[in-house]
């Protein structure tokens, strides 16, 4: 232990990093699988669950972080709902704006901050206890968007692979009659 800094701090460090990392990887695609959307949810979850966990151990109460991860999952559904889906015959697309991809890309950027005043945080203890409360809050919240978000797209995703669109089968018939 160096300055109340744990291998735990150091895991969150390293998870909070890989969710950005991954977040980059996923805005720069065109096309999206689904288990794609989920690896920086899951990283944002395992942050997150980390924070929360220092925090029990602190004697915080629970009921603030479930608040938390409902409002980021209702957020984060929002956000699913409002994104705009196309499928084709072999992958499905996300078609985002540009402002839309930054906005995905803020998400864990915002967990890295949080993680990182969870650490400016473990090494000034006590004296910025709540900065902390706050960052375990906020990552929170965060893993609840990311979360969020890909239930809901890959929701969307794989009920349009199941029932694919009308007008692209009169599509692939009308070049099949034209070439025959």
């Amino acid at each position: 232990m160096i300055y109340n800094l744990t291998l735990v701090h150091l895991l969150l460090a390293l998870g909070a990093s890989g969710c950005v990392y991954f977040a980059l990887r996923e805005i720069r695609r065109r096309y999206v699988s689904i288990w794609r959307l989920f690896v920086p949810a899951a990283l944002a979850t395992l942050v997150a669950s980390g924070m929360f966990l220092l925090q029990v151990v602190a004697h915080r109460p629970p009921w603030v972080f479930e608040a938390a991860l409902l409002a980021g999952l209702s957020i984060g559904a929002v956000r699913g709902f409002m994104t705009m889906l196309r499928v084709d015959l072999y992958m499905s697309m996300l078609q985002e704006r540009s402002a839309a991809k930054r906005a995905l890309l803020w998400i864990p950027i915002v967990l890295a901050i949080a993680v990182a005043a969870e650490i400016v945080g473990a090494v000034m203890t006590p004296a910025l206890e709540s900065l902390q409360l706050g960052a375990a809050l906020l990552a929170t919240s965060c893993a609840g968007m990311l979360v969020g978000r890909a239930v809901v797209l890959s929701a969307r995703l794989a009920a349009s692979l199941m029932a694919p669109a009308s007008g692209s089968r009169g599509r692939t018939e009308a070049k099949q009659s034209s070439s025959g």
